[in-house]
């Protein structure tokens, strides 16, 4: 059971509500978002990491919906874990684990017969250059 007051309760769900229409706001202002460049990261047999910049707008949201509050992340320097990949040969899943307030998580994960397969899907989906550059 929790000790907060139905007052707090009320004000807290009000903020997070608040935070997700803003969220929804600036990761749309920042469309398109090209994170120029990712790092991938084997964590171990068949587990790989790769990590990129985060698309603009989740900081600056939630210090908009927590007025008074700090964070040490600087938007647009906010790097995160895009995707995650696991498995086997013949069994590879891919969970595309970027910020976006239109697509919340749990997502359906994609399958890949090998992690080569699901590295060149990863690279046609970070590798876009932004037009005029």
């Amino acid at each position: 059971m929790s000790d907060l007051t139905i007052d707090e309760k009320l004000n807290a769900a009000q903020r997070r509500a608040r935070e997700h229409t803003l969220e929804k706001h600036y990761f749309d202002a920042a469309q398109p978002f090209f994170p120029r460049g990712f790092t991938v990261y084997r964590r171990n047999s068949g587990h790989w990491d790769v990590s990129a910049r985060q698309c603009p707008g989740r900081i600056r949201a939630w210090l908009e919906a927590n007025p008074g509050s700090s964070t040490s992340e600087t938007e647009g320097e906010a790097r995160e874990r895009a995707f995650r990949i696991r498995g086997e040969p013949g069994a590879v899943v891919v969970f595309d684990e970027r910020w976006n307030p239109h697509r919340p998580h749990p997502r359906e994960p994609l399958r890949f017969r090998s992690v080569a397969a699901a590295m060149l899907w990863i690279s046609e989906e970070m590798m876009q250059d932004p037009p005029n550059v």
